[in-house]
C-alpha cells in the first residue's frame, strides 16, 4: 500500500496551526524507558553485574597491608622508667599459582556478558510490551467505535420499526426482535468501553504515568511481508542473534567453567590442585628507653597450600558442578529447539495476518453493502426484520474481527524481531511512520 502523505500536505499548505500532535508510540516508548520500573530494575542489575569483574580479578592481583603499632611502657621495681615503643609493618602477598581463582575470572566475564544479554533481552520486552499495551489501546478504542456505530444502527432501525408498527405496517415480533438486539448491542457498547479503560490503566503500568490522546493507526497503513521472504532465512538469525539462545549459550559456559573451579578449587573452597602464594613484608620497630632499641626486618616467603583429603567435599562438589553443567546442556537444547519453532511460526503468522487483514477489510466493505440491500428489501417486503438484523450481526462482527487482526498483525511483526534478536528501537520509530502525528482541534 501507497504510505500516507495527507499529513504532509497539511503542513506544506500552512494548516498545520489548525491541528494538535498527539502522542504516539514514540512518545510512550521513551517515557516507559524513563519510568519502567522492570526496566529501570534490569538497568540496576546490570550495572551492579560490571562490578564482578574486577570483583573476581581481584584474587589474581597482589594486596598490600600495613599493620602499626605504637606502646607506652612503665618499668618499675627498682627505678620508673618510661619510654614508648613503636613500629610498623608492611606485607604483600601476591598469587603464585591459583587456577581456580583464573577460572572463577574467565567465569565472571561469561557473567557479565550473560548480564549484558539479559538487559537487552528487558530492552526487548519494553519494546514488545509498550507496543503490544499501544496497540492494545487503539484496538480498544476500534471495538468501542464499531460498538457504538452498531448501537447507533440499531437503535435506528428500533425506531423506524416502532413508527412502522404504530401505523400497522409491521408486526409486534419485528419490534420486539429490534429491541432485543438494541438492548444487545447497549450491553456490547458497555462491555468494550470497560475494555478501552483496563487497556488504558495497562499502558499507564507500563509508562509509569496517565498518558493523553494516542495517535491512531494510518487508514491505509502498509502490509509488509517478512523480508528476506524465507522461514529458513529467519531461522538462521534466530540461531545467531536470539538472546534467549546466546544467555543459554552463556549459561552453559559458565557451568562447564564452574566444573574446572571446583576441581582446582579456590582460596575459600579446596580442590585437586595446590595454591601458591608469594608474600614479602618490611617492618621497622623502635622505641626510646636508654637502650634505643631500633630493629627493622624483612621477609620473603613462598607457601603451598595443597588440600589432600577433605571427607570427599571437592569430589561432591566437582560432581555437583558437572550435573549443572549437563542441566544446562540441556536447557539450551530445549531453547534452540524453541528458538527454530517460535521464529518459524512468527514468520507463517505474519503471512497469515496479511491475508485475514484483506480477507477481512473486504469482509466489512461487503458487509456494509449487503446490510443496506437487505434494508432496503425490508421496506418494501421482500426480506424479514431477522434477515435485517442478522446482516447487522455479520457486520458487528466482521468489524470486530477486523480491529484484531489488524493489531494481530502488528504485534506479530515485531514478534518475528524477536524471535530473530533484531527487535530494536528503530521498529518503533518505523512502525510510528504509520500512525496519525496530528489531528484537528476540536471547536
Amino acid at each position: 500500500m501507497i504510505k500516507p502523505i495527507a499529513l504532509a500536505l497539511i503542513t506544506s499548505l500552512g494548516f498545520a496551526s489548525t491541528s494538535y500532535a498527539l502522542t504516539d508510540l514514540v512518545d510512550i516508548y521513551q517515557q516507559a524507558a524513563a519510568h519502567n520500573a522492570t526496566y529501570q530494575s534490569a538497568l540496576a542489575t546490570y550495572q551492579a553485574a560490571k562490578y564482578g569483574v574486577p570483583i573476581s580479578r581481584a584474587s589474581l592481583l597482589p594486596s598490600v597491608t600495613l599493620a602499626a603499632n605504637t606502646t607506652d611502657n612503665h618499668v618499675d621495681p627498682n627505678a620508673v622508667t618510661n619510654y614508648n615503643t613503636h613500629g610498623y609493618t608492611l606485607t604483600l602477598t601476591q598469587p603464585i599459582f591459583n587456577f581456580g581463582a583464573w577460572k572463577a575470572y574467565t567465569q565472571a566475564e561469561y557473567t557479565l556478558k550473560q548480564a549484558a544479554v539479559t538487559y537487552a533481552q528487558a530492552q526487548q520486552t519494553l519494546i514488545m510490551n509498550v507496543a503490544s499495551a499501544y496497540f492494545n489501546v487503539l484496538e480498544a478504542q476500534d471495538q468501542l467505535r464499531y460498538a457504538q456505530k452498531n448501537e447507533d444502527s440499531l437503535k435506528q432501525q428500533m425506531n423506524q420499526t416502532e413508527q412502522q408498527y404504530k401505523v400497522g405496517l409491521k408486526a409486534l415480533t419485528d419490534v420486539e426482535s429490534t429491541r432485543a438486539s438494541y438492548e444487545s448491542a447497549i450491553a456490547s457498547t458497555v462491555a468494550a468501553q470497560n475494555g478501552l479503560n483496563n487497556a488504558i490503566e495497562a499502558l499507564t503500568v507500563v509508562t509509569g504515568q496517565p498518558e493523553g490522546d494516542l495517535a491512531p493507526l494510518e487508514t491505509n497503513f502498509p502490509l509488509i511481508k517478512p523480508q528476506p521472504a524465507n522461514s529458513n532465512t529467519w531461522v538462521q538469525f534466530g540461531l545467531q542473534h536470539n538472546l534467549n539462545l546466546q544467555s543459554a549459550q552463556l549459561q552453559a559456559e559458565i557451568q562447564k567453567l564452574g566444573i574446572d573451579i571446583a576441581k582446582a578449587g579456590t582460596s575459600s573452597t579446596p580442590g585437586y590442585l595446590p595454591i601458591v602464594t608469594g608474600t614479602g613484608s618490611y617492618g621497622s620497630a623502635k622505641d626510646n628507653s636508654n637502650t634505643n632499641g631500633n630493629v627493622t626486618t624483612a621477609t620473603a616467603e613462598a607457601s603451598v597450600t595443597w588440600n589432600l583429603f577433605n571427607s570427599g567435599e571437592t569430589y561432591a562438589t566437582v560432581k555437583q558442578a558437572d550435573y549443572n553443567y549437563q542441566a544446562s546442556t540441556a536447557t539450551l537444547e530445549e531453547t534452540r529447539r524453541s528458538t527454530i519453532s517460535d521464529v518459524r511460526q512468527s514468520y507463517l503468522n505474519i503471512l497469515s495476518d496479511i491475508s485475514q487483514v484483506q480477507a477481512l477489510n473486504q469482509a466489512v466493505i461487503s458487509g456494509e453493502s449487503s446490510l443496506n440491500a437487505t434494508r432496503q428489501a425490508y421496506l418494501v417486503g421482500t426480506r424479514t426484520i431477522v434477515d435485517v438484523l442478522t446482516q447487522q450481526s455479520n457486520l458487528f462482527q466482521s468489524q470486530q474481527q477486523y480491529a484484531t487482526a489488524v493489531y494481530t498483525y502488528i504485534n506479530d511483526s515485531l514478534s518475528l524481531k524477536q524471535n530473530a534478536g533484531t527487535l530494536s528501537q528503530n521498529d518503533i520509530v518505523a512502525i510510528n511512520q504509520w500512525l496519525v502525528q496530528s489531528q484537528p482541534k476540536k471547536s
